[in-house]
């Protein structure tokens, strides 16, 4: 049940099963107390009578039981103690008391008051079983009727009965049952708080102790709550533990792709600066004595400083992909030439490190994709520079071709390098993945050249895949789309992201 509907049914439930129960009680009490008139005053008590004959048929009952007990003992009328114990009975039992007329006129009344007047219209009525009323004492009264003698011993004996006795009787009734109500509807309102305050706040103090398990570190716990109500609040808490918990994967990733890029630039660096070290040691101890050794020491010193240059760089630019802010300037390139550029510088590279460079092109001239030649720059060097890294052959060589279909065009770049395993070749271009790292320890690399490159070419609309033999080399293949002649020339943009 939801909890509209919930609170709704407590409030009719509050609202109607006290009065049920308040009307429930007031029936009860009215038998009871009907009863009770019945049986200790005789005096039948009926719906349309009021109080004043309630009154007088309590004053004629009460009047025959003091009948009844002067028959069995009239002394304790005579006596003054007695006088006032029973007058005080007759008070508090029946609301009654008695007045004495002795032969001298005098009267004897109880606790109740009564004025002058009263004794003496009752001294100039004359004896009488039935029952009468003085309006001034608002009193109803009848004699009590004796055997002669005993009347003679006693006097005249009458009883009277407050006109208010009957309203005290109904006064304790409505106090009595005003308590009751009062006391059915704290008890209702009690009740179903405790039953709704229940069904809510269970569900909190589960939720209270999965966020507390959250807090402590607990990912694992789930929270299970049956209430549907409470359904939105337990999927959306166990979404936010998932996300938290993906986030602390992601962290802990990320610091151990960190420490690996730390331990992997280390061991970069290190190498070619232990290469420079050497060399420099070489030439300042007069080691290479001759034109010819100081030239070539003077070369791979370059180079060393080139490839760490590389390195430092690819650093760099992996803190912007890291980021997502690569900046890009996008224009129209015609693709043939840039790659015959490119082709052209990298192979006065390859040929200084013993390898050659093969370069045919099936495109025209005229063809253009929308590219940035700095960034696309830098795939080619990555891709090649890989290449040059773990090749393990004298004879090594890099092959770029290119080649067109209607839509797009497509550079492949290949080696006769050592391949990739069938297994590893999925990876390649993941972040901080190197194949065979534990044979090529030497060569070694960050790990993120390759995913850079793929970066790169998706941020231009493309795609790049590789295929590879192992012990016969690798091809990358990279996809770009065609930039139609009908196209607006204005596509050209900066885009800093």
């Amino acid at each position: 049940m939801r909890f509209r509907s919930r609170l709704l049914v407590g409030f009719l439930i509050m609202m109607l099963l006290p009065i049920v129960l308040i009307v429930l009680l007031g029936v009860i009490l009215y038998h009871y107390q009907r009863n009770s008139f019945e049986t200790a005053y005789n005096a039948v008590m009926n719906r349309e009578e009021m109080s004043a004959s309630v009154a007088a048929n309590l004053c004629e009952s009460t009047a025959i039981r003091v009948q009844q007990n002067m028959q069995k003992d009239a002394s304790s009328f005579t006596e003054p103690d007695q006088w006032s114990n029973n007058n005080l009975y007759l008070i508090r039992q029946y609301n009654s008391f008695l007045v004495r007329i002795d032969g001298d006129g005098m009267g004897y009344k109880g606790d109740f008051h009564v004025s002058s007047d009263f004794v003496k219209e009752i001294q100039n009525l004359p004896v009488s079983e039935a029952v009468q009323y003085y309006a001034p004492d608002n009193v109803f009264f009848r004699d009590i009727i004796m055997e002669p003698e005993v009347q003679k011993a006693v006097g005249r004996l009458v009883l009277a009965t407050h006109a208010d006795s009957a309203r005290m009787e109904f006064n304790d009734f409505v106090r009595f049952f005003v308590a009751c109500a009062v006391l059915i509807m704290f008890l209702t309102a009690l009740l179903i708080t405790m039953g709704i305050s229940r069904s809510i706040i269970q569900p909190i103090r589960e939720v209270q102790k999965a966020s507390r398990q959250v807090r402590d570190g607990n990912l694992d716990y789930e929270l299970n709550i049956k209430d549907h109500e409470f359904r939105p609040l337990c999927d959306d808490f166990n979404q936010m533990r998932m996300r938290l918990k993906e986030s602390e994967r992601i962290k802990a990733q990320a610091d151990a792709d960190n420490q690996e890029l730390i331990s992997n630039i280390s061991h970069d660096l290190k190498t070619p600066l232990t290469a420079v070290k050497g060399y420099v040691e070489g030439l300042l101890d007069n080691i290479a004595d001759t034109p010819e050794r100081r030239e070539k020491y003077l070369t791979t010193i370059y180079n060393k400083t080139i490839d760490m240059q590389r390195l430092i760089d690819e650093l760099t630019f992996y803190s912007r992909v890291d980021t997502n802010r690569i900046p890009y300037h996008f224009v129209p390139l015609p693709i043939a030439d840039f790659f015959r550029d490119c082709a052209d510088e990298t192979e006065l590279d390859l040929t200084s490190r013993g390898m050659k460079l093969e370069f045919s092109c099936e495109i025209e001239d005229d063809v253009l994709v929308m590219a940035d030649p700095e960034q696309m720059r830098r795939v080619l060097n990555n891709i090649i520079g890989n290449s040059v890294k773990y090749m393990d052959k004298p004879d090594g060589a890099v092959g770029i071709h290119l080649w067109r279909d209607e839509q797009k065009v497509y550079a492949e770049l290949m080696d006769n390098g050592p391949g990739i395993s069938e297994e590893a070749l999925p990876y390649i271009f993941d972040r901080f993945y190197r194949a065979d790292a534990a044979r090529n320890q030497n060569q070694a690399g960050s790990g993120i050249g390759l995913s850079i490159v793929q970066k790169v070419v998706e941020d231009h609309g493309g795609a790049v895949y590789a295929s590879s033999t192992p012990g016969e080399g690798t091809k990358i293949t990279i996809e770009l789309a065609i930039l139609k002649e009908n196209e607006d020339r204005e596509d050209e943009k900066d885009i800093d992201r």
